[in-house]
């Protein structure tokens, strides 16, 4: 017999590891205004049909009919927790049509300190910001009461509660097999405090590595954290897939795709782009 090996293997493929989230849940989905989305499990969820979910994010994602923004289309998403709901046409049409419930916005700061809260087992955190605006009568009527404040040292803060998930889902680029998770440009931003705020934590990365290749001092998020590892686009396919959309939106030239030998014709019909052959 194989001797054990030292660390749990937690790769799998995406659809087992998504078998934990059911209808009803809260979700976390780690981003940056549309950069660093998971696109492999956002594909495999709308795929799923799962519905009446909390998402908890910092914004709806990108304009265009990009990832996230679908889940919102598909109806999937019953309330939203996060910074802004205009980022996506999909999220606004779906809050004015009372299809998306929000009970309040937060500043991106203050949802940021609220996940970290979670992630961290605090009872929540002391705020200041908004004292006198965001406590104004009427100003989220779908909140049902006054945020709660306290005066410390003759200030006034709001008390913000943490925020968790039943399942956390992140965007890495290399992970190994353990589940330690390296990250790399935007997505270096709070994605280690999503994965400890949710219950159960997916990580999706571009590359899959064995455990000591990603050194220690590169470890973004440690592999105790995080519960599957799944594989995502490669690096190459996920650049692909945002300068095509980046096109789209009149961004960027189409002489860029062209540029980068790649074309709007090598994408698949769900807007995700082909993989190139194995060797």
């Amino acid at each position: 017999m194989r001797p054990a090996a030292p660390y749990p293997h937690k790769v799998m493929p995406i659809e087992q590891a998504l078998a934990a989230l059911r209808p009803g849940m809260r979700l976390m989905l780690g981003e940056f205004v549309g950069a660093g989305e998971p696109a492999r499990s956002i594909e495999a969820l709308l795929a799923s049909g799962i519905r009446d979910l909390t998402l908890i994010a910092n914004t709806p994602g990108l304009r265009g009919g990009f990832l996230k923004a679908r889940l919102f289309a598909s109806g999937q998403i019953a309330e939203f927790i996060g910074t802004h709901i205009g980022t996506t046409d999909e999220s606004t049409q779906a809050y004015l049509g009372d299809a998306v419930r929000v009970a309040e916005f937060f500043p991106m700061g203050t949802w940021a300190e609220k996940v970290r809260a979670g992630a961290m087992g605090l009872g929540g955190v002391l705020v200041p910001v908004g004292i006198g605006i965001l406590d104004q009568p009427g100003m989220f009527p779908a909140r049902g009461a006054p945020k709660e404040k306290l005066g410390l040292d003759g200030r006034e803060f709001f008390i913000e509660r943490p925020l968790t998930a039943d399942v956390s889902i992140i965007k890495g680029w290399r992970a190994d097999t353990f589940g330690n998770v390296e990250f790399r440009g935007t997505a270096l931003q709070n994605q280690r405090d999503l994965a400890m705020a949710g219950r159960y934590t997916i990580a999706e990365v571009n590359e899959i590595v064995e455990v000591g290749e990603i050194a220690p001092e590169r470890v973004g998020c440690p592999g105790v954290f995080v519960d599957a590892v799944v594989q995502g686009l490669s690096l190459e396919a996920q650049h692909a897939l945002y300068k095509a959309h980046w096109v789209k939106l009149g961004r960027l030239p189409r002489d860029v795709l062209s540029k980068d030998g790649l074309s709007q014709d090598g994408l698949h019909q769900d807007g995700l782009p082909q993989e190139p052959a194995a060797a």
